[in-house]
């Protein structure tokens, strides 16, 4: 179970998001014993993480961080709506709730993106996929030197391709979130990383997902060689405007 809810953007987006979460991570209840148990447990005054703790007789299993939080931000949003006296309908079951666009986020501080930028600029991505395929295409014509240093590294097809997805993906956030990135020359790549907490964890749940996949695992060998050139990478994207 997540160890700080608190952190957790609560929304419940439908009984068919819910009930497919459930059955990814290994549990066999469904949206309607979801509700059952957590209005019994509103009349009884028993805790929500105990309840959502009984809905796997074994420890669940994810997918990746981003399915755990995923899931446990709809069940706590289901709990929230409940005890805050609304009512569901699981009755479309096949329908998940309509939630409003992702706004833009706000600029990020000097120190860099946190956390919860992240999320919301992924959500905003997920939402706004032409502005997302417009900072793709920003970085195949600027950083065509940082992509070229990453093909020398040595790695694989894949795992050259899952890098330069992540670097993507952090060249996308950084430039969303008003910190420019212009062309990094392959010698201004340095050789310790220095990232911000939240870009260093995105680019760890990247490669711990491709080293989950099902049909094709990243080798835990190929797998730290990628988190590390990725965030070496990352960083010369990062570093340029910080005060030296």
């Amino acid at each position: 179970m997540t160890s700080d809810p608190d952190d957790l953007e609560r929304h419940f987006e439908g009984r068919a998001v819910l009930e497919k979460l459930l059955t990814q991570s290994g549990s066999l209840a469904d949206a309607e014993d979801v509700v059952h148990a957590f209005t019994a447990a509103l009349k009884e005054g028993v805790p929500v993480a105990v309840v959502i703790q009984a809905l796997w007789e074994d420890e669940p299993r994810f997918e990746s961080p981003r399915h755990a939080r995923q899931l446990f931000a709809n069940l706590f949003g289901l709990f929230e709506l409940l005890e805050a006296g609304g009512t569901v309908d699981l009755s479309a079951a096949g329908v998940p709730a309509k939630r409003p666009r992702a706004p833009r986020p706000a600029p990020f501080s000097a120190e860099g993106p946190d956390e919860a930028f992240v999320e919301a600029a992924w959500r905003y991505f997920e939402d706004a996929p032409k502005e997302r395929q417009r900072l793709e295409h920003a970085f195949d014509n600027r950083q065509d030197a940082l992509v070229s240093w990453l093909e020398l590294q040595g790695l694989d097809d894949e795992a050259f391709a899952l890098a330069r997805q992540l670097l993507s993906d952090v060249f996308a956030m950084l430039e969303l979130g008003g910190h420019p990135c212009p062309p990094v020359r392959e010698s201004a790549v340095p050789q310790a990383p220095a990232l911000p907490a939240a870009l260093t964890a995105w680019i760890e749940e990247g490669v711990f997902e491709a080293e989950q996949h099902d049909e094709a695992p990243l080798a835990p060998a190929v797998a730290r060689q990628v988190e590390a050139l990725a965030a070496r990478a990352a960083s010369a994207l990062w570093q340029p405007a910080q005060p030296h």
